[in-house]
Order: C-alpha cells, then structure tokens, then sequence
C-alpha cells in the first residue's frame, strides 16, 4: 500500500508573474518541508495542455528530482459546481482506494474544499485531511501542517446539500422537447440521483421504443461528464469480430481490410460516457472482453496495445438477464459488474390510455415546428379514439412515427382515412381461448371484412337480429369505423 499526496493546483498562490512562487506556493512548500510520500497527485481544471500545471511539475521535479510527482487533468469547466466537482474527485479517490491518502487540503476554491470534505467524510476511504499555515501566522515562525479531525458520517453530506438546492425550483438537463409524465417522473428522478454518482454503471430494463437511450443521455448530460462524448453502440447490430472492433479499435494490418489505424469506441468516449443497447444479445466472448474492461478499466486494441480509459458504461436491454444467467447464456460476473444500479422503464400500455393520449398531443405540437405548420393537425374524434385504443407495441417511437405519418398526409385535420391500417385494423390476441375474446375477434374481423356495415355483418355471422350485433359491439367496446 503506497502512501499518496493529492492536491489541486492553486492558481493563484502557486504562482507570480507566471512563475512558480517558491515563497508562498503551498505545493512548493509541501515537497519543502512536509513531503513524506509515495507519489504526490497534482489537478488541475484543465482539459488538457495546462502551461502552469507543466510548470510546477518542472520546478518540483528539479528541485526534488527524488519526490514522485503527477499531473492529472479534470476537465472542470465551473470552478464553483459543486456537483461537477465532486463527482470528479470521488471518482479520482476511488481509483486510489488501495492507498493511504493525504489530502492536501488548502490549495484549490472554497467549493474544492467542500468536495474534498464530504468525500474524506463519506466515502469511507483511508483519508486523512491536511491544511499548512504558513510561517507568517505560525507562532514558531515556521510553516507548520496541521490535520483537520472531522467524525465520518453514515449520512452523506451531498444529502444535505441537494435538499438545499431541492427547494429552489431547478430543472433538469436533456429535457428539452421530451415529456415526462407521471409513470416515468421517478425513473428519471433516480437517473439524476445516477448522474451524481460518477463511478457506478447502470443497466436499463425496457421494451424497444420505450426511451432507453434517451434515459441514459440524460444521465450523461447532467453528470460531471456532460461536456465530453456520449457515444452509442446497438450490440445486437454486430457479430463477435466487428463487434470487437468497434469497441476497442484495431491497428493497421491487425486483419483483412485493416487499412489504418482505427479508435474504437471505448476510446472515443473516453473521459464521457458509453451506451451499449441490447446488451443481453453479444455472445460469450464479448462478455469476457467487457468484464475485463470494467475490472481493469483498459481496453486492448486488436493487433496493439492495451490502454487504460475513463469511461461510464450504461448498457441496456430488453430481455430478463436474470434468467439468461441461470441459462447460462449470460455471465453472472459481468451481470452484477453492470447492474450497479439499474432504472425499468414501462410500456406505453403499462403507462394507460392517459398517458398515451398526453404523449400523442405533446408530439402533435412538437413535429408542428418541424414540418412548419402555422397550427398543429386536429384529429377527429374517431380517429383520436381509434388511436387510443391501439396498443403501441413500438411504444413512444410508433406514438412518435404515427404523428410524423399525419403530418405528412394532412394538412390541418386528420381522420380515419388517414390513419395506417396497422392501427385501424390491429390483430386480435389469438392466444386467448375465451369466448369472449374469440367472439371479439370474429365480430371485428368480419365487421373489417365488410367496411363497417353492420347489416351485412350480422348477416354473416349469423345473428338472428342486427340488434344482437349492435349490442355486442357496445358490450366489447368495439370501435366501427366510420367514413370521414
């Protein structure tokens, strides 16, 4: 167990006139008089090319050739985001969590200290807290190092800090020209709680269309990760080798076609985020390389090198990975490295015809933009009823596709005619032997094989009066449909 020292670099104190002030340099002062360490983590806000950080690892480097020292850069756009902040050195402190660590309290904005508090306080780390007073305020006249003895707690502080900002109205990233509704208004509340936590995967339970990829952007988007990649990978799109690819990236001549060197997308994402939808489906192989990426955090290129990487992972799927496990189709290793946490979306039908109806109008008004109408398309009555007794088995994709179809046909109204058959004449459930279900099916076949006229209809089926048909029409909720 090595014994590391991690600070930020203090932008104003470090230096004067551009260079290292060797006087009041609190990292200068730490190698000079306090340094006892294994290595000695300097952060900077930076993304990346930071001239002063380069330069104080220079000058500490000359003057203590023997103390270890390195640069690592954060990425932090806000220096008073708290949340950004956090999440970030948490992350960092996790990666370090086999070692004792000395956290160099004193350089670095007052919501850095913050940060390094509740993580030293919460974490359960081997954290110890360090601050120096310099020679000026010390009554011996020397610098002095002090450490600040805080109890752990079980309750983390961020508790406290969200319920401060939880009663100022605030909203969410990613949620622009998306509805959220009321079944869904805690999936994308725990997302949130998700985004906060940077170092956890995710796995996200849902039928196809019922928004999985939009989920996990929104975890993306109001992470510390936000202004790096979001990359997105269909698994099930792909074989083993191209697959592998993909992910990981090949060297020039590694196979047949490998023209050049190619990235793949783990390190395209680097420092952001990675959605792998259908995970359930990628073979026995893939699974071993994937859990190998979440254990180690490195990927190894086909034909070249292995790397490390700074990735979220979120995958997806729509299949019970639980039961593929006890199958023996799914590894339960890579199951609970992904299932850190996990969110379940519903299906449209799962959400009711209430819900249904408020996502047809909201993306009525939405598509009004993009296909530049002056007003949003009205449906008729039979048309909107017919609509809502349609199941969406594509969910809100097909709520979506559907009112993308009406504007492309209609210009101010639509109706019956111009809805898809699909929906108008949707198939019946003939799984079920009860007869009442059977009998449904059949008066809605025949009905649809007559265009809607009932004298015929009644004919057909046999029914000694149409009255008889008429009545179980109303009985079975039975929609007839009507020229318009």
């Amino acid at each position: 167990m090595s014994k590391i020292l991690i600070s930020w670099l203090a932008f104003n104190n470090d230096f004067n006139e551009g260079k290292v002030n060797k006087e009041n340099s609190p990292n200068y002062a730490m190698h000079k008089y306090f340094y006892k360490y294994d290595k000695h983590i300097l952060l900077s806000t930076a993304k990346k090319d930071d001239i002063r950080l380069e330069q104080l690892l220079n000058v500490l480097h000359i003057d203590f050739p023997s103390h270890n020292t390195e640069g690592v850069y954060m990425n932090v756009e806000d220096v008073i985001d708290y949340n950004s902040i956090k999440s970030k050195v948490e992350r960092k402190l996790q990666e370090l969590k086999e070692h004792e660590i000395d956290i160099y309290f004193s350089p670095g904005t007052s919501i850095m200290q913050v940060s390094w508090f509740v993580c030293h306080t919460t974490l359960g780390l081997k954290t110890h807290l360090l601050q120096t007073r310099p020679p000026k305020k010390s009554k011996s006249g020397k610098p002095e190092l002090l450490e600040i003895v805080s109890e752990r707690s079980i309750t983390p502080y961020t508790a406290i800090i969200n319920e401060i900002k939880n009663n100022k109205e605030f909203t969410y990233e990613g949620l622009k020209n998306y509805k959220i509704t009321n079944s869904i208004k805690s999936v994308y509340d725990k997302a949130y709680k998700i985004s906060q936590a940077d170092g956890v995967t995710t796995l996200i339970f849902g039928e196809s269309g019922t928004g999985k990829e939009h989920l996990a952007k929104f975890i993306h988007k109001n992470s510390a990760r936000k202004t790096s990649p979001f990359v997105a990978i269909n698994c099930s799109a792909f074989g083993d080798n191209l697959l592998e690819s993909r992910l990981f990236g090949y060297k020039k001549g590694a196979f047949t076609g490998a023209e050049k060197d190619s990235i793949g997308l783990f390190e395209e994402a680097n420092k952001g985020t990675i959605f792998m939808d259908e995970i359930g489906d990628i073979s026995p192989y893939m699974q071993q390389s994937l859990l190998r990426v979440l254990q180690e955090k490195e990927i190894s290129q086909i034909g070249g090198i292995t790397k490390k990487i700074d990735v979220r992972v979120i995958a997806a799927t729509n299949k019970n990975l639980n039961e593929l496990c006890s199958q023996g189709k799914f590894r339960w290793d890579l199951y609970y490295r992904l299932i850190v946490t996990e969110l379940e979306l519903p299906t449209i039908c799962e959400r009711g015809k209430k819900e249904t109806e408020e996502m047809l109008d909201f993306f009525i008004n939405e598509k009004k933009v993009l296909y530049k109408r002056a007003q949003p398309i009205k449906l008729s009555k039979e048309a909107r009823t017919i609509i809502l007794n349609y199941s969406f088995p594509g969910n809100i994709r097909e709520i979506e596709n559907l009112v993308e179809h009406l504007y492309v046909f209609c210009e101010t109204n639509a109706g019956i005619n111009n809805i898809p058959n699909r929906i108008k004449f949707k198939s019946s459930d003939s799984s079920s032997l009860r007869w009442n279900d059977v009998e449904k099916a059949l008066i809605e076949k025949v009905l649809k094989m007559y265009k809607g006229n009932q004298r015929q209809a009644f004919i057909a089926l046999g029914y000694g009066a149409i009255n008889t048909l008429r009545k179980k029409i109303k009985d079975y909720n039975i929609e007839v449909l009507k020229e318009v």
